[in-house]
């Protein structure tokens, strides 16, 4: 079976690029009026570096343990995982440029976010759940 997980890098690659820009900001907000004005809420703009960081990791942790194991796991866990770790932290970013955001359940910003979380959820859960079946298996 071809196994297209190497996906998973390019994404995590992505993610790891994303995060280095926002690293660049996070100073840029305490040297630079200008990039202070872009980004008004530091808070949120350091949990959009911290989030793609993580998504970083997890990508290439799951893309090794799925080499590993010699999965061939599902393009929807695959998607999942992707679109999930680009849209997850992106919402931080989103709220560090404009804070103010409607962020309630039926609000435009809150239908990305809660499907965001869904397909987060999904593809990192069918992961887990390859992966440890896989050991289980493997024993």
């Amino acid at each position: 079976m071809h196994n297209d997980s190497g996906v998973l890098v390019v994404v995590g690659s992505l993610c790891l690029t994303i995060t280095l820009v926002l690293a660049w900001c996070l100073v840029g907000v305490r040297t630079s009026s200008g990039v202070r004005k872009l980004f008004p809420s530091v808070p949120n703009l350091l949990k959009a570096h911290i989030d793609y960081l993580l998504m970083t990791g997890l990508l290439m942790i799951f893309y090794l343990l799925f080499a590993h194991f010699r999965l061939a796991v599902s393009p929807v866990i695959l998607v999942a995982m992707s679109v999930g770790s680009l849209l997850n932290p992106f919402g931080f970013l989103v709220l560090a440029i404009r804070p103010n955001t409607r962020q309630n359940p039926a609000s435009p910003f809150g239908v990305l976010m809660a499907g965001s979380f869904t397909l987060t959820t999904i593809g990192y859960a069918g992961a887990a759940w390859s992966v440890a079946h896989a050991a289980i298996l493997a024993r």
